[in-house]
């Protein structure tokens, strides 16, 4: 299974997955690791992003963000050359533009309310739980 994940995500996903190892790479000094097939960094940036199979996040997340984090490779799959567009502008938008910051802090309204997040984290959630149970 691992072989279809990495066969997809270099091949359909090939654009983020290139600037995926890029940021990757330039995120450098970090132990990187694996998770599910997908390779892990922590960076000393806020937040997390994924690009492709290229998982960046900071140091104090845990499981939950990371769960979310692989659900957006899925997506990355899922959506080959046009994940950029469905789910790295909106999520970029989302968490790095003030006034949205401010609008979910005021309107308490959870960062998974984005069409995106959302799904990254049933995707993550989903995923990760059915290959505890094999």
């Amino acid at each position: 299974m691992l072989t279809l994940y990495w066969l997809l995500q270099w091949t359909w996903g090939i654009v983020q997955n290139v600037a995926g190892l890029v940021m990757f790479v330039a995120a450098g000094r970090g132990k990187a690791r694996g998770y599910h097939g997908a390779a892990v960094r922590n960076w000393n940036l806020s937040g997390s992003m994924t690009l492709g199979m290229f998982i960046l996040m900071d140091r104090g997340h845990g499981d939950d963000i990371l769960a979310h984090e692989w659900g957006h490779t899925i997506q990355s799959i899922i959506l080959g050359p046009l994940y950029l567009l469905v789910v790295g502008l909106p999520s970029i938008i989302w968490a790095g533009l003030p006034a949205f910051d401010r609008y979910r802090s005021t309107k308490h309204v959870p960062y998974d309310r984005l069409y995106c997040e959302g799904w990254a984290t049933r995707l993550g959630r989903r995923t990760i739980v059915s290959k505890r149970q094999k």
